[in-house]
C-alpha cells in the first residue's frame, strides 16, 4: 500500500503542467457526467484558444400509468406514453487563459431539435402524438481543468438560450382524428449547471 502510494505521488510530482494549448490540434470528447441528461461532444482544437465542437444528446424513455374509478362496472384505463428527442450541432469554444491549467472559456452552440412523445389510452385505444421540431442558439460559459494525463473535468452552465419551435399535435380516436400546429419563439436567461469530463488525443 505504501508502495503504490509512493508511486501515485511521484507520478502526479513528476507530471508535466497542462493547460488549453494541449489541446490544439487534437481530437476530443465529452460527457455530461451531472445534470446532463446523456449528451455527448465532439471536440477539435482548431488552435491554442479554440476549439470545433459538435453536440448529440439523445434521450428515450416510456412509463405506464394504471387509472381506476371506485364506481361499480368501471373499467381500469391504462395510459402508455412513450418520449424520444434529439438534440444536434456544431459549436465554438473560445479559451481565455490557454496557458493555464484551470482556464475559463465561452460557447456558442446552434442546434437543431426533434422530440417525439406519443400516448395511447386503453381499451378506447385513443392515439395522442405531438412532435416538436425546431432549432436553437445558445451561449455558454465554464471553466475547465486540463489534467496531464490528457484528460479533463469541467464546470460548464448555460447562460442565454433562443428557441424556435414548430409543433404538431395529432389525436386519433375510434371516431375522429384531429391535428393541430403552431409556431413557438422563446428566450431565456438563467444558469443549468452541468459537470463534463473530456478526453483528448
Amino acid at each position: 500500500m505504501k508502495t503504490t502510494m509512493a508511486v501515485v505521488a511521484g507520478l502526479m510530482l513528476g507530471a508535466a503542467s497542462a493547460g488549453a494549448t494541449d489541446v490544439a490540434g487534437k481530437w476530443g470528447i465529452g460527457a455530461a457526467v451531472f445534470n446532463g441528461g446523456g449528451e455527448i461532444s465532439l471536440i477539435r482544437g482548431h488552435s491554442a484558444r479554440s476549439a470545433w465542437l459538435f453536440d448529440v444528446e439523445i434521450k428515450q424513455q416510456s412509463d405506464e400509468t394504471k387509472f381506476s374509478s371506485t364506481f361499480p362496472g368501471s373499467l381500469e384505463e391504462t395510459v402508455d406514453r412513450g418520449l424520444v428527442t434529439l438534440l444536434a450541432g456544431p459549436g465554438y469554444r473560445r479559451f481565455s487563459r490557454s496557458n493555464d491549467s484551470f482556464s475559463p472559456y465561452w460557447d456558442i452552440r446552434v442546434r437543431g431539435s426533434y422530440a417525439r412523445s406519443r400516448a395511447t389510452r386503453s381499451p378506447s385505444q385513443d392515439v395522442s402524438t405531438h412532435t416538436d421540431s425546431g432549432a436553437e442558439g445558445e451561449f455558454s460559459f465554464g471553466l475547465e481543468y486540463f489534467t496531464p494525463w490528457h484528460f479533463s473535468v469541467a464546470a460548464h452552465s448555460g447562460l442565454a438560450r433562443v428557441r424556435w419551435i414548430h409543433s404538431t399535435v395529432d389525436l386519433a380516436t375510434t371516431t375522429y382524428s384531429t391535428r393541430t400546429t403552431g409556431d413557438m419563439v422563446s428566450s431565456s436567461i438563467g444558469l443549468s449547471p452541468v459537470l463534463y469530463v473530456r478526453a483528448y488525443f
